[in-house]
């Protein structure tokens, strides 16, 4: 709520003779000054000029709250989504009223709903955004410090090694330098984008180090579940963004650096419609 101070001005109603010729005076009364609170409409009806729109949702042809639902349907068991103009009475009223009513189906198999596990050489890793200079630490991009292969953990537990009960020996750890690239579907990326992705739409992840040439992180995306993305507000494709990023047109390390946010796919659809079914990625420039 935005307070607004209305003030009054007093003006002398009869002047002396021997001030005529002068221009009236206003006097601020602050005595009598109004303090009036004028609401705000909401964000959606300073955007569209129209009604917040309202929704109900099924999931599996079960009603459920909102609250429930958000936490319920995820990128990995959303199979396909409808919406439909009902009549219908909401927790919050009396009467039925127009909603859209958004029809969610999942997987019924949790299992089957569950993110599947990261493809490619790489059995283990860790993220770093610090490496030591001259005996301090630095701040630098993301990037992969060291990382486990595949084949030497699958030979460990075939030896007995048991990683539940057991850390993971020091001889299997692998470095890697601050200055690692990553390529994603083909294309170059900062390390910052890799590491988003990552537990997100990351299917493969291969870290090529074969000492002809200097390391790097190879990956791709899920061909099949690919979010909106945004971009500044502009609505674009996974792969114009990547192009973006191989093309070096924004840097994520620069003096504007950009913030990545994920929409769960009830919200996306409740603003992009049936497109926003994987969900959307939203990237802005810092402010």
């Amino acid at each position: 709520m935005k307070p607004v101070f209305l003030f009054f001005f007093c003006l002398a109603a009869t002047l002396p003779a021997a001030a005529q010729n002068r221009q009236p005076e206003a006097v601020l009364r602050f005595d009598e000054a109004v303090c009036e609170e004028l609401a705000e409409p909401a964000a959606d009806t300073l955007q569209t000029g129209k009604a917040v729109e309202r929704f109900a949702i099924k999931i599996n042809r079960r009603r459920v709250s909102e609250a429930e639902a958000y936490d319920r349907v995820t990128l990995w068991n959303v199979r396909r989504v409808r919406l439909k103009r009902r009549r219908l009475r909401l927790a919050d009223s009396t009467a039925r009223e127009r909603v859209t009513l958004l029809k969610f189906f999942i997987e019924r198999d949790r299992r089957k709903g569950m993110r599947p596990h990261l493809q490619g050489n790489v059995a283990g890793y860790s993220w770093n955004e610090y490496r030591m200079v001259e005996g301090r630490w630095q701040q630098t991009a993301p990037y992969i410090s060291r990382y486990l292969l595949r084949s030497e953990v699958d030979s460990a537990r075939r030896a007995g090694w048991d990683a539940a009960k057991e850390p993971v020996p020091k001889a299997m750890w692998h470095p890697l330098p601050h200055d690692l690239r990553f390529t994603l579907d083909g294309r170059p990326v900062p390390g910052k984008v890799f590491q988003f992705i990552d537990g997100l739409i990351l299917r493969t992840l291969n870290v090529v180090d074969d000492g002809a040439s200097a390391p790097r992180v190879e990956g791709d995306i899920y061909p099949d579940r690919r979010p909106i993305v945004l971009y500044d507000g502009r609505q674009t494709t996974i792969d114009r963004w990547l192009a973006l990023c191989g093309a070096g047109s924004f840097q994520l390390e620069a003096a504007v650096p950009m913030r990545f946010y994920y929409l769960l796919p009830l919200e996306a659809v409740e603003r992009f419609g049936p497109d926003g079914l994987y969900g959307a990625i939203e990237i802005r420039t810092a402010e």
